[in-house]
């Protein structure tokens, strides 16, 4: 990869397959404008596309209701935070925008297609009693990560597709045969979540990802086959 010198050099987007076989930690990403004052970073937005659960299995995200500043200390200071977090089953197919500033955490049970800005900027809320290899609990980052949410934001809900600011997320259900492309300005990151494609004449197996530059046309085919795509801007990047 390279980019421009005045714009971003690392590629704007990270893409995962997250299989949580405990919970993850509660924890908070700043959104852009907290991250450049403060960390010198990128901010963190986020989705997540359930790709399987096991049954009673779920996320936190967001609040309950509002609260205050005060609130969210002594929770923390007394266990309780995931009493305030907003609780809801994850069921396969469902698609959860997490922005920055969001507080959240994914249950254990859960494997889960992640589309993320390209920033390690996250802040550790509660971490479920978890030590680290050396025996001791693992660090949080209370003061930043109180700092980091946005109180305001209301309490999201599942959907099918996003189209954000960062990226747009949607899904294809492919029979048959058609044309995939890209605009002059974007990327498309396809990732063969059920069956088998066809791309130009090379076979995509599941659970395979392909990464289209701009300006791209390509031949599809596909016999009852589900795609992830993910467009977004490449930030000055060519590949």
């Amino acid at each position: 990869l390279s980019a421009s010198a005045d714009e971003q050099t690392e590629f704007p987007l990270l893409i995962k397959l997250i299989d949580a076989a405990q919970p993850l930690s509660v924890q908070v990403h700043p959104d852009d404008e907290y991250a450049r004052r403060e960390e010198n970073s990128f901010g963190k937005t986020e989705m997540w596309y359930v790709v399987d659960a096991q049954p009673g299995a779920g996320i936190y995200y967001g609040f309950k209701e509002e609260i205050t500043l005060e609130q969210m200390e002594e929770a923390i200071r007394s266990n309780t935070l995931t009493e305030l977090l907003n609780w809801v089953e994850a069921k396969p197919g469902d698609v959860f925008f997490i922005p920055g500033g969001l507080v959240h955490a994914i249950g254990d049970g859960v494997k889960l297609y992640e589309v993320q800005q390209s920033s390690n900027t996250t802040f550790r809320l509660y971490d479920w009693g978890r030590v680290g290899s050396d025996g001791q609990p693992r660090e949080l980052h209370i003061e930043k990560g109180l700092k980091a949410i946005d109180y305001s934001l209301p309490v999201p809900v599942p959907c099918k597709s996003l189209d954000t600011p960062f990226f747009k997320f949607s899904q294809e259900h492919v029979l048959g045969a058609s044309i995939l492309s890209t605009r002059a300005d974007e990327f498309l990151a396809l990732y063969t979540a059920k069956g088998e494609i066809d791309l130009d004449g090379k076979r995509i197996l599941e659970g395979t990802s392909v990464l289209l530059p701009p300006s791209s046309t390509c031949e599809l085919f596909g016999s009852d086959s589900i795609l992830f795509l993910t467009r977004f801007k490449g930030g000055g990047c060519t590949i």
